[in-house]
């Protein structure tokens, strides 16, 4: 009786192992990849130029979504991705009125990991159920972004709760190679330990500065042997990736390309190199591109590196143990493409700390090509800005035809119901609905109906999509109003011809604001003015108050006079040698400048008007730098020097009528 008692209890034993066991493992790993600051169309499969073999064997072996929607920022995105909520619905930072998509996965029994860039959750801190978000590992940094070489940055690193200083890092620190270290590690744990695994891969790449391996950035430019992928400039390449998008079913036959703003240099005018620090220059431009395209080229080395390890966890060459089938992998993008950032020094290279000045960045020019062919870029809540490239992988659970593109509309917000779907997992009653709709139906090819709704939003624009029609604006600018499924592109504007949509968006987004309370919040919800602003004009030099022609405006009249308004009086003394000076935007010929000293007129004044500035050419493009210190102005009881105006995120330009 004792032997069939011990017998049977050792069958109940091993019963219930198994049980565990096929619970655990039939359950589908998750793992989302996330990169930041990419654009629609940058990688190969989209239409790019960039190699990322890796990322079109996934797309090859499963389904890319081109109408995918993602937030400005990435800040405002990540925090989408982990509350399944819009950052003011989700309560901002630390989404107070949420919980992080981890915890409820993790209380299905999956292994849950973070790596790379935390924005959104500061107060993420491993080794507390109330600090750590629902993760059991957490290796990388909080903050917005790093030098890929070094780890240097505003940010705060942290391995599993040790908070550490970059210097701690590898000797061979590279951001990319070194987050995916982390990775492999935490999932062949979760493996070992017999649990499903959640992994949130988000790689820095290639956000700026764009620091990148050598080998991978002279894949694209080593003129020395003949190399220079980026020398026909970002007008023609864009042409070409349309095309290329067009054939391959990514965009219809109809799309065009987008008009491009004020702040695009005509590519035809830059000169090849020029000795003036403020100057555009076609060489050193191919070289910046080229640094942005070996982050890519590296970042898709690395997500081959994934796949090689799920495929084959013990690397040994068996693939027995697989967890491939079993995984679904998601890669996609936290924003658009971005356009410039700071001045980099011209003797700077992408894959060395020497002369390094703010780091390398890319102009608008590029950040057009990697919209392709959308409008806009980071930040703004036009298509450029929040459309992403979405390649999603799943042998054993997604029904759709390999090599597939799919043209629902899905957005952050989803990818939260869908991995609660996906681990059997629920939502907290007590918490806000989440606006997302799981997807898993659509992956398993059953009936789905896309929800067809989403709001954009960041301090300098806002946007709304209710089926085909989106209403937008950037910063005070009017609201647009256009019809996406006849106008992909954004060029037509019906605001003033389509008045009842406008109504129903306008009341719709005022809805929004109102139910999340940031209707008043003066950053967030921008009253519209009557003044369709360009691109960046919100960012004068500090000490200015107002400029005309206005930075980034259009139609300025030809006889127009230069005219700054300062906030308190200004002084030339000792600013010899220093001057303004006028240029068309990307030509490197000075066609006026200025070189004031303490006997001009404008000495102790507020204002200053250029009666003597040129009369200029009609529908032309013009440029307007000036050197550190030109003019100071006065403010908390000191003399300050008027910072640099060259090119740059915000510089000075403007275009004239015709």
């Amino acid at each position: 009786m004792c032997y069939k008692s011990s017998f049977l209890f050792i069958l109940f034993c091993l019963l219930y192992t198994s049980q565990k066991t096929i619970g655990q493992t039939t359950k589908p790993n998750i793992v989302l990849i996330v990169a930041d600051d990419l654009g629609y169309s940058d990688i190969s499969c989209f239409g790019g130029e960039i190699q990322t073999p890796q990322i079109d064997k996934l797309a090859k072996n499963g389904v890319r979504f081109n109408k995918f929607y993602v937030s400005p920022m990435c800040v405002t995105s990540r925090v989408a991705i982990l509350s399944g909520m819009e950052y003011q619905a989700a309560g901002q930072n630390n989404f107070r009125k949420g919980i992080s998509i981890a915890e409820p996965l993790r209380k299905q029994g999956y292994a849950t990991s973070l790596v790379g860039k935390n924005h959104g959750m500061p107060s993420l801190k491993i080794g507390n159920p109330k600090t750590d978000f629902g993760f059991d590992h957490f290796y990388g940094f909080t903050g917005g972004q790093i030098n890929s070489f070094t780890g240097k940055g505003n940010v705060k690193w942290q391995n599993d709760g040790n908070i550490f200083p970059n210097t701690k890092l590898p000797k061979d620190f590279y951001a990319s190679n070194n987050f995916t270290d982390y990775a492999l590690s935490y999932m062949k744990e979760a493996i070992n330990n017999n649990k499903p695994f959640f992994t949130f891969v988000a790689y820095n790449a290639p956000h700026s500065p764009l620091d990148a391996p050598e080998k991978n950035v002279k894949k694209y430019y080593d003129p020395e042997n003949g190399i220079n992928v980026y020398q026909k400039g970002y007008d023609k390449m864009r042409e070409e990736r349309l095309k290329r998008m067009k054939k391959m079913g990514i965009v219809d036959k109809h799309v065009k390309l987008s008009e491009q703003g004020v702040e695009i240099p005509d590519w035809n005018l830059l000169p090849k190199t020029s000795k003036n620090s403020w100057d555009l220059q076609k060489d050193f431009e191919a070289l910046s591109r080229s640094a942005y395209a070996g982050m890519v080229d590296n970042l898709d080395e690395n997500i081959g590196r994934i796949v090689s390890f799920i495929e084959d966890p013990n690397q040994d060459g068996n693939t027995n143990d697989s967890q491939l089938d079993n995984t679904i992998i998601i890669f996609i993008s936290d924003n658009g493409g971005c356009y410039a950032g700071s001045y980099t020094n011209r003797n700077a290279l992408p894959w060395s700390q020497q002369n390094r000045g703010a780091g390398f960045t890319t102009n608008y020019g590029w950040a057009t090509l990697s919209n392709t062919p959308f409008r806009y870029y980071k930040h703004a809540s036009h298509e450029g800005a929040i459309r992403s490239p979405m390649v999603m992988h799943w042998p054993k659970g997604m029904q759709l035809k390999n090599n597939s593109i799919n043209s629902e509309m899905l957005t952050l917000w989803d990818l939260y119901p869908t991995f609660l779907e996906l681990a059997d997992a629920s939502y907290p009653k007590n918490k806000k609905k989440l606006p997302g709709k799981s997807f898993l139906p659509l992956l398993k090819g059953e009936k789905f109906e896309s929800e067809e709704f989403f709001v954009s939003t960041f301090y300098r624009s806002k946007g709304i999509i209710k089926g085909n029609w989106k209403l937008v604006s950037y910063f005070d600018s009017p609201f647009e109003l256009y019809n996406l499924k006849k106008d992909p592109t954004e060029l037509i504007n019906l605001a003033d011809s389509c008045p009842k949509e406008h109504e129903k968006l306008m009341k719709a987004w005022d809805d929004y604001t109102y139910t999340h309370g940031f209707e008043d919040d003066k950053h967030w919800n921008t009253s519209p003015g009557k003044t369709t602003r360009g691109w960046g004009f919100d960012r004068m030099s500090k000490g200015l108050l107002k400029t005309m022609p206005e930075y980034m405006s259009h139609q300025v009249a030809i006889d127009q006079k230069l005219t700054l308004i300062f906030k308190s009086k200004i002084s030339f003394e000792n600013t010899k040698g220093k001057s303004i000076r006028l240029q068309k935007y990307g030509n490197p010929e000075i066609i006026w400048s200025k070189d004031l000293d303490e006997n001009s007129s404008f000495q102790g004044k507020k204002e200053i008007v250029f009666d003597d500035f040129p009369v200029l050419e009609p529908n032309s493009h013009y440029y307007i730098t000036w050197d550190s210190g030109w003019v100071k102005y006065f403010e908390k009881g000191k003399w300050n020097p008027l910072s640099a105006v060259r090119e740059s995120a915000y510089a000075y330009r403007f275009k004239t009528g015709s």
